[in-house]
């Protein structure tokens, strides 16, 4: 997870989901296109070697959702 929601501001959730490209990744991008249509989901894909290449992860500041899971605990 990224972007503003994290601080508590924000009207959208920002996810990313990283992952190799193929049938399991569609089927989630099928559900995850059903979840935005009653969230406000903002969702980008990307392939490992990308997430590695562009150091997305470390420029937005991304928080693995288990992280805030166990910290709401």
């Amino acid at each position: 997870m990224f972007g503003s929601s994290l601080h508590g501001v924000g009207c959208d959730i920002d996810i990313l989901i990283v992952g190799p490209r193929g049938e399991r990744l569609s089927r989630l991008k099928q559900q995850l296109k059903v979840a935005a249509q009653e969230l406000p989901l903002d969702v980008l894909i990307m392939e490992p070697s990308e997430v590695h290449e562009t150091r997305f992860v470390a420029k937005v500041k991304c928080v693995a959702l288990s992280v805030l899971a166990s910290s709401r605990m």
